[in-house]
């Protein structure tokens, strides 16, 4: 019974922590309001590797795009509250882009093939799909499997008849 009880947690465990796994490939951005200039992205810059992609939310009132200022891609107009598809990185290298609407609104895509060093903090949080809880919800359902083992453990090890009342003596 205990085998399958560890089992189970581990079991569990797993399946929280592929969906981060899944989503250490898709780097969230966002465009958002700043105060130096109207609008701004962020991150700023974006670090990732190669074979990662990219999506752009837009956290704003107006629309933008995040299109490369070589014109190699671009994520076409991205609306109010919407979130682009994926740009995909397949080369090292340092990619500026731009919104082709508001041409002050700047960045750049740092691809490295080396794991990415953490970019500045997002300024309000993750786009959809980023992160999240999973390590931690894992972690803690695993502590939770071995506690319950080890209070199994415990309690089956006990002397029997601890409880009694001295009033149940089997000589009464």
């Amino acid at each position: 019974m205990r085998k399958l009880l560890l089992a189970i947690a581990m079991v569990v465990s797993g399946l929280l922590l592929v969906p981060l796994a899944a989503s250490a490939a898709n780097s969230p951005a966002q465009i958002v309001n700043c105060a130096a200039t109207s609008w701004c992205f962020s991150p700023n810059p974006i670090r990732i590797t190669v074979g990662s992609t990219v999506s752009w939310t837009n956290a704003t009132g107006p629309t933008h795009t995040a299109t490369a200022d070589t014109g190699a891609w671009t994520t076409g107009n991205i609306a109010p509250g919407a979130t682009s598809s994926a740009i995909s990185f397949a080369t090292a290298g340092t990619f500026t882009y731009h919104c082709a609407i508001h041409s002050s609104m700047t960045g750049s895509v740092i691809v490295s093939t080396a794991a990415p060093a953490p970019s500045n903090p997002p300024v309000r949080g993750l786009a959809s799909g980023g992160g999240g809880p999973q390590l931690p919800v894992g972690a803690a359902l695993l502590l939770l499997g071995f506690g319950l083992l080890a209070a199994r453990r415990v309690r089956g090890n006990r002397p029997h008849g601890v409880r009694e009342r001295i009033d149940k003596l089997p000589h009464q």
